[in-house]
């Protein structure tokens, strides 16, 4: 492959300017830690993918809420999306995402609430009045122009590499 600098530059900052205008996604995990009255749900896992736009995230300020793009909660064998949440948006602190705060009734006969605030992401599950809880790890998913600009930075450190092995 034969690639001059002026290509690599170009589809860098074509990359970036594409990234810029994206939404951040990530995902979160947790597991039931506490079934006082239902001790069939410890153990049980919870999985959340969500995405907000990061230019309203950056106007809603450090400690600001961004209105979610996108929602999916994986629980108790049931898929629930945006639409049937309540209240659902992004919570900032400090400048750093802490997680999605959003709400579900009748999941699964009970009601599901995402939280975050104090620096911590959780989630509480009631069903007749017994509330089965746990905490959300936070894992942010790769953009596809994330990837395209980690592969043009390799592609230019081995035409660079490549072009001084020639002149040696």
């Amino acid at each position: 492959m034969n690639f001059n600098l002026k290509t690599l530059a170009l589809a860098a900052a074509l990359a970036l300017a594409s990234q810029a205008s994206s939404a951040a996604s990530f995902n979160f995990t947790g597991v039931v830690d506490f079934s006082a009255g239902s001790p069939s749900l410890f153990g049980q896992a919870i999985a959340v993918q969500f995405s907000y736009d990061d230019a309203a995230a950056a106007l809603a300020g450090p400690n600001g809420t961004v209105d979610l793009l996108s929602l999916d909660v994986s629980f108790l064998g049931q898929t629930y999306h945006l639409p049937q949440a309540i209240d659902a948006y992004a919570q900032f602190e400090g400048g750093l995402l802490i997680g999605p705060n959003a709400g579900f009734a009748n999941v699964a006969g009970g009601d599901l609430q995402l939280q975050s605030f104090w620096s911590s992401s959780g989630f509480a599950y009631s069903l007749n009045g017994a509330d089965s809880t746990g905490d959300l790890s936070i894992s942010a998913v790769p953009e596809p122009s994330s990837w395209a600009l980690s592969l043009v930075g390799i592609l230019a450190i081995g035409a660079l590499v490549r072009r001084r092995a020639i002149k040696a």
